[in-house]
C-alpha cells in the first residue's frame, strides 16, 4: 500500500486532480502526501544568459526579480496544499525545490511509495506558460511507480492492467498489487493482452491472474487484437472511466521505450489516468 505519496505543485488544473487522488488515496491507506513545489532556476537562468531560441540576454535585476516571482509562486502553492490537506484531515509534508522540476520529484520518490503528478505538467514559473517535459522525463528514470492524472479526474470504476509477459509489463503488474492503487472490491481488474493469438498469450495471462488473487485481487482476462494503443484506448472507452497500468518492454530502446510507443500514445491522449513502472 501506500504509506507515502508524493504530489507534484504546479497550480494547474492537473496538479490539483493529482492533489485529489493523492488525498483519497492517504485517506484510505492512512499516508502521508508529500507536496513538491518548484524554483526553476535552471530555466530562468538558461533564458537570462539568452542561451534559449528568441532568448535575450538579462539584467540581474531581472533574473532576480524572476526568481522572486518564482519563490513567491511556489511558497503560494504550498500554502494551498496545506490548507486542503489541514481541511481533509490529512497527514502533509512540504518541500520546495530550487532546480530542475523532475530532479525534485524524483528526489522525493526516492523514499516514497508512489508520485502522482498529472499528465499535462507546468512546472516552469515564469519561464514558460504551456506544458512541460516534467513527465517524460520522470517515466525515463523512475525511481517508484508514477500516477499521471488528466485535468478532470473521474473516479475510476475499472482497472484495466495492459499485460503481455514481458519484463516491463510484469513489474508494473507487481507495482500494483503492491501498492494496490484502488479497492478490487469495488473497482473491477481486467488483464488485458493485446495479439493475434490467444492460446499463445493464455499461458501468461493465467498466470498473471493467479498471481493477482494471490494479492487479493481479482481480475479477468481479455484478449483483444489489432495496434496496441488503439486496442488498449478502446477497451478503457468501454470501461470508462478507467485506471490503466501500463509497463514497457526493458529490450527496446529508450526512445520507443515509452514516447512514440504504445504507452507514450495513452499517455499523450491527455484524458486517461495511468500507472507507469517499469
Amino acid at each position: 500500500m501506500s504509506k507515502r505519496i508524493v504530489v507534484g505543485l504546479d497550480g494547474s488544473p492537473f496538479a490539483e486532480s493529482a492533489v485529489k487522488m493523492a488525498i483519497r488515496r492517504a485517506k484510505v491507506y492512512d499516508s502521508t502526501v508529500v507536496g513538491v513545489s518548484i524554483i526553476d532556476r535552471p530555466s530562468i537562468e538558461q533564458i537570462a544568459a539568452g542561451s534559449q531560441p528568441g532568448a535575450f540576454q538579462m539584467s540581474e535585476d531581472t533574473v532576480s526579480s524572476l526568481l522572486n516571482d518564482a519563490k513567491t509562486h511556489a511558497e503560494e502553492l504550498i500554502a494551498q496544499f496545506r490548507m486542503t490537506c489541514d481541511l481533509q484531515e490529512v497527514r502533509h509534508e512540504d518541500i520546495i525545490h530550487t532546480g530542475t522540476p523532475y530532479e525534485g520529484l524524483l528526489d522525493e520518490g526516492k523514499t516514497a511509495d508512489l508520485i502522482i503528478t498529472g499528465l499535462r505538467t507546468f512546472f516552469h514559473y515564469p519561464t514558460k506558460e504551456g506544458p512541460g517535459d516534467t513527465l517524460e522525463h520522470l517515466l525515463k528514470e523512475p525511481v517508484c511507480p508514477i500516477m499521471a492524472v488528466p485535468e478532470d479526474m473521474e473516479l475510476p470504476q475499472n482497472v484495466v492492467i495492459a499485460y503481455d509477459g514481458s519484463h516491463g509489463a510484469a513489474r508494473a503488474l507487481q507495482a500494483y498489487a503492491h501498492i494496490t492503487p484502488d479497492i478490487p472490491e469495488i473497482y473491477p481488474v481486467t488483464l488485458l493482452c493485446v495479439a493475434s493469438d490467444y492460446d499463445k498469450n493464455k499461458y501468461h495471462l493465467e498466470k498473471a491472474t493467479r498471481f493477482l488473487r494471490a494479492h487479493g485481487i481479482e481480475a479477468r482476462m481479455m484478449l483483444r487484437t489489432g495496434r496496441p494503443a488503439e486496442a488498449i484506448k478502446q477497451v478503457i472507452h468501454e470501461l470508462h472511466p478507467a485506471l490503466v497500468i501500463l509497463g514497457s518492454p526493458l529490450r527496446r530502446g529508450l526512445t520507443e521505450l515509452l514516447f512514440g510507443s504504445t504507452a507514450s500514445s495513452i499517455i499523450k491522449d491527455g484524458t486517461i489516468p495511468v500507472f507507469v513502472y517499469h
